[in-house]
C-alpha cells in the first residue's frame, strides 16, 4: 500500500512500483493504466523484470498503442529490433477464476485461447531456422488461488504455445487459437494467459482481442473412438532432469505431417526425433540425449518443439551428466 502520514501535507505522485527480492533479484512490477497496461495486467520485461533505464533488449518498445487495433482503439505492441539481447518477455493477464457466475469449468475441459495478431518487419528465414526461440506465442498458467494476496502459486504444466507465422515479412490482422486442457490432479482454480515474445524474435507484432472460452471436454462422448485425442498436446518429458535418456509423450487430433525437434538454448536444432506423416493418435518417443551425428550432448537446458500444421508447442528439459 502507498499511504500518507496523518499529519502529511502537500501533493505526491507515485508510479511504476518495483518490488526487489533478496539479493537484489527482481520480484515483480506493476504498471497502471496511465503507463500503458490496463488494470489487472502485468509484465515481465528483461533484464530486471521492467525496462527502467535498461534499454538494450528491445522490450523498452513494449506499449499499449493506438497505432493499430483489431477492434476498439488500442492494442498491445512489441517492437523487437535486430541485434537485441536474447531474452523472453511477456505481458500477462490477471488470474481469472475457472468457475464464476453460470460457467463451470472442470479438470479435463478444453479451453480455447484466441488472440488476433498483426505483424511487420518479420524475418521468415530466421524464424524457420530457429522456430523454438524466434517465435511469438502464448503461455497459459494455472493457479491454485487467485486473490490479490495469495502469492505466486502456479500448479500443473507451464507450456509455451508458439504460433507459426506465414512465410512473409508482414501480415494483417489474423486470428490465432490454441486448445488447452485444464490439468487434472492439481486443483487449479484460476487461469492466467501470457502474451509471449521468445528470446530471439525480431519484428513488430500487435496483439488484440484475447479471449478464453470453454469448447468441450476430453471425456469421450457416444459415437467417438476412445483412442483419438481431442487436442494437440505435448506432455512434460520424464524423467526431468534426465541422464542418459528421457521419454516424451504427445498427441495429435488429426492426420498430417508431424515434427518433434530438439533445440539447444540458443535455438539451434540438435536432433530431429519425428518428421513424418502421422495418423491422429497418442504417441511416445525416447530421446537418448544425443545429437544428429550420434554424439552425446553436453549438460544443459534443451527445448523440444512439437508441430503439426499451424500448431506448435515448446517445452524445456534439463540434461544432467
Amino acid at each position: 500500500s502507498f499511504v500518507g502520514g496523518k499529519n502529511a501535507t502537500g501533493t505526491v505522485w507515485a508510479d511504476d512500483f518495483l518490488l526487489t527480492g533478496r539479493g537484489g533479484n527482481w520480484a515483480g512490477q506493476d504498471w497502471n493504466t496511465g503507463v500503458g497496461v490496463p488494470t489487472g495486467w502485468y509484465y515481465w520485461l528483461p533484464p530486471n523484470g521492467g525496462n527502467d533505464g535498461l534499454l538494450s533488449n528491445g522490450f523498452e518498445n513494449t506499449v499499449v498503442t493506438n497505432e493499430a487495433s483489431h477492434s476498439g482503439a488500442y492494442s498491445l505492441k512489441f517492437n523487437m529490433p535486430a541485434g537485441r539481447a536474447a531474452h523472453d518477455g511477456f505481458v500477462g493477464t490477471k488470474r481469472f477464476p475457472l468457475n464464476s457466475g453460470n460457467t463451470t469449468i472442470s479438470e479435463g475441459d478444453i479451453m480455447r485461447v484466441s488472440v488476433w495478431i498483426k505483424a511487420s518487419g518479420l524475418v521468415p528465414d530466421s524464424a524457420a531456422k530457429y522456430p523454438g526461440t524466434w517465435a511469438v506465442g502464448i503461455t497459459p498458467l494455472w493457479f491454485a488461488k487467485y486473490g490479490n494476496n495469495d502469492g505466486y502459486n502456479n500448479v500443473g504444466p507451464a507450456t509455451d504455445y508458439t504460433f507459426t507465422f506465414p512465410n512473409v515479412t508482414s501480415f494483417d490482422w489474423t486470428q490465432y487459437t490454441e486448445d488447452i486442457v485444464v490439468p487434472a490432479g492439481v486443483n487449479a482454480t484460476a487461469l492466467e494467459t501470457r502474451l509471449h515474445i521468445y528470446s530471439t524474435f525480431v519484428g513488430t507484432v500487435y496483439f488484440d482481442d484475447l479471449t478464453v472460452q470453454k469448447v468441450g471436454t476430453t471425456t469421450t462422448v457416444q459415437g467417438e473412438g476412445t483412442n483419438t485425442p481431442k487436442v494437440f498436446d505435448l506432455s512434460n518429458n520424464y524423467p526431468n532432469p534426465f541422464n542418459p535418456s528421457t521419454t516424451i509423450n504427445y498427441s495429435v487430433p488429426t492426420n498430417g505431417i508431424v515434427s518433434l525437434v530438439v533445440y539447444n538454448i540458443l535455438g539451434q536444432q540438435v536432433r530431429t526425433l519425428v518428421n513424418a506423416p502421422m495418423n491422429a493418435g497418442r504417441y511416445s518417443i525416447v530421446w537418448d540425449g544425443r545429437g544428429e551425428a550420434g554424439s552425446v550432448l553436453s549438460s544443459g537446458v534443451y527445448l523440444y518443439r512439437l508441430q503439426a500444421g499451424s500448431m506448435a508447442i515448446v517445452k524445456k528439459m534439463l540434461l544432467l551428466k
